[in-house]
């Protein structure tokens, strides 16, 4: 078959028209974006596997926040009351409720206070119904976020009854407001401008939060670190050598709250865990925290939610943890902060009635010391309910 053509009209002979080869560039821009693609793609997948990996661990993950968070979302009607707080406020109330009701749901799946409803019924309380947001590690900044997204609406109670103590305020294993379990799982980009300015004051911040929230490896850093050392540490036992930091790591005691175990055995346990929690905090700065306890107060005000910020009892052995003077100083502040009108501070912080046989551990109250903490709730509850009933 002939390739050159002679046009009859113009003798001029024309060449088939030849594909255009494909350049090196041309190549190159391609590859870049399948690479994002793929990239793009795997970043989602790891996401959504993370995040039902995460919900589902409610002793390590964002489960316990899910399971609070969403149990309040299910509560049919409005809460009377909602307590709020660390796992200081959640050991007392499901141990009254396990040893006057008996068989109950585990700790982290029990956000009901059975016997406190019990009691405001006695009372008369015309919405006695009590749901407790108290969520293990909770921070006052994590608690500003339960009642600014969720205490409003149809599920604005007329109490808050706030539980607090040091840890609250600072804890030597938390970086900052952002490292909580509570943050990560309820501030997310959706929301990201409404805390940004209050949790990431930084453009850096603001920065590393949204590429933290986009790119999975960067969220993931951490970890990925960790596991490249763990890698590391596992060569250097094959080769019998002495891992990097092995002698400082034998005094690392990584202690935390135990669940069973003889008293003795919880008392010491609590001791090495509160000292961890509470190192360096004399020279901490503490605003940060004690200004969300101003927002929160100030935010339940313009909601017309009375608050019962209590002071929660801690033993003498937990205080002396603490470096001198620096208790009466947390105790002076608090009380200068929840100065407001329809605020009662409750402070059983350094309570002589409460004795070491109350405790579980040098900072959970067990149920016997539960029910003397209710004597004193109840009388303050009335209280306000009675300021409430009189506007």
């Amino acid at each position: 078959m002939p390739t050159v053509l002679e046009t009859r009209e113009t003798g001029l002979r024309s060449v088939p028209p030849v594909a255009p080869q494909p350049t090196k560039s041309g190549w190159a821009s391609r590859a870049v974006v399948w690479s994002l693609a793929l990239f793009a793609v795997i970043n989602l997948v790891l996401w959504n596997v993370d995040k039902d990996k995460q919900s589902s661990n409610v002793w390590n993950g964002t489960g316990s926040v899910d399971l609070a968070v969403n149990g309040l979302k299910q509560l049919p009607g409005k809460p009377g009351t909602v307590l709020l707080g660390s796992s200081l406020v959640m050991y007392p109330f499901w141990t009254m409720d396990r040893d006057r009701f008996g068989a109950i749901p585990d700790i982290l799946h029990h956000h009901d206070s059975l016997v406190l409803q019990e009691e405001l019924k006695k009372a008369g309380f015309q919405n006695p119904t009590v749901y407790s947001l108290a969520v293990f590690g909770q921070m006052v900044s994590d608690s500003y976020i339960f009642v600014d997204e969720y205490l409003k609406g149809d599920k604005k109670p007329e109490i808050l009854v706030y539980g607090i103590a040091p840890r609250d305020f600072n804890d030597s294993d938390l970086a900052g407001p952002m490292s909580t379990n509570t943050f990560k799982r309820l501030v997310g980009l959706e929301n990201f401008g409404r805390y940004a300015e209050l949790y990431l004051p930084g453009f850096q911040d603001k920065i590393d939060f949204v590429s933290s929230h986009v790119c999975f490896f960067y969220n993931k850093r951490w970890r990925l670190q960790h596991e490249c050392e763990k890698g590391i540490n596992k060569l250097y036992k094959a080769f019998g050598l002495a891992t990097p930091g092995q002698a400082e790591q034998k005094g690392n005691a990584q202690a935390g709250f135990m669940l069973a175990g003889t008293k003795e055995e919880r008392w010491a346990n609590s001791t090495i865990e509160y000292t961890r929690r509470y190192k360096n905090i004399a020279d901490r700065d503490l605003s940060v925290q004690t200004g969300f306890l101003e927002r929160l107060l100030g935010l339940c005000g313009d909601r017309e939610i009375k608050v019962i910020v209590v002071n929660m009892p801690l033993s003498a052995d937990n205080r002396k943890l603490l470096p001198p003077g620096f208790y009466s100083q947390y105790r002076k502040k608090v009380a200068e902060i929840s100065n407001r009108p329809g605020v009662k501070l409750l402070d059983l912080g350094e309570s002589t009635e409460f004795t070491t046989g109350d405790f579980w551990d040098t900072v959970h109250l067990e149920h016997g010391g539960g029910y003397k903490l209710l004597k004193h709730l109840l009388p303050t509850m009335k209280e306000l309910s009675a300021e409430r009933a009189a506007k």
